[in-house]
C-alpha cells in the first residue's frame, strides 16, 4: 500500500521525537583512511523531497477518507505538513552546512536546536489536526488510530534495521 511506504514521513512530519532518530547522516572521518567508528553521532534526520511530502500528503488525504465537508479542516492540516516540511529542510540544509565547522558541543546544540524547532512545529501540527480528527466519523478515527500505531510500528522497524546495517558496515572496516 503506497500510504504505508510514506507514513514514516508522516513521523518525520507529525511525531518528531521519532523523526530525529531517523537516516543518521555519518559525519566526514577526521582522518583519511581511518574508520570512524563514531561517526553516527552526527546525526541528522531524514529530509523528505518535496515530491515525497506532496506524495505523503495526498496518500493520508486519501487514506484518511477525507470528505469535502472536512476539507476547510485538512487545508490547514496539510498547509502546515508542507511547512513545517520545508522548515525542516531549510533547518536540515544549515545545519549540514555547518557541520564540518562544529566542534562537539556546537554539534549537540545543533541538534539540540532542530529537536526543538521540530517539537515546536509538532505542536502547531496537532493543533490544526485535533479539529480535522475531532470531525472524523467513528470509522475515520479508527482507520486513522490504525495508520498512526501502524506508521509508528514500521517506522521503528526500519530504524532497527538501518542501525544494523550501519554496525554491520562499522564493523567490518574494523575486521579487516
Amino acid at each position: 500500500m503506497m500510504f504505508r511506504r510514506f507514513l514514516p514521513a508522516a513521523a518525520l512530519l507529525m511525531l518528531p521525537a521519532m523523526a530525529m532518530a531517523a537516516d543518521a547522516q555519518p559525519a566526514a572521518p577526521a582522518t583519511q583512511g581511518t574508520p570512524n567508528t563514531t561517526a553516527s553521532l552526527a546525526h541528522t534526520p531524514h529530509d523528505p523531497a518535496p515530491d515525497e511530502v506532496e506524495a505523503h500528503i495526498k496518500a493520508l488525504h486519501d487514506e484518511l477518507g477525507i470528505t469535502k465537508k472536512q476539507e476547510t479542516l485538512w487545508t490547514p492540516f496539510a498547509q502546515d505538513m508542507m511547512d513545517n516540511a520545508q522548515r525542516l529542510h531549510d533547518a536540515i540544509e544549515a545545519r549540514r552546512d555547518k557541520l564540518p565547522k562544529m566542534n562537539a558541543v556546537e554539534n549537540m546544540q545543533s541538534y539540540a536546536d532542530l529537536v526543538a524547532e521540530r517539537a515546536h512545529d509538532m505542536q502547531t501540527l496537532n493543533t490544526a489536526f485535533a479539529p480535522l480528527y475531532d470531525s472524523f466519523s467513528k470509522k475515520q478515527r479508527k482507520h486513522a488510530d490504525t495508520l498512526f500505531v501502524q506508521g509508528d510500528s514500521e517506522h521503528a522497524e526500519k530504524q532497527q534495521e538501518r542501525a544494523a546495517a550501519t554496525q554491520g558496515a562499522t564493523a567490518a572496516p574494523a575486521a579487516q
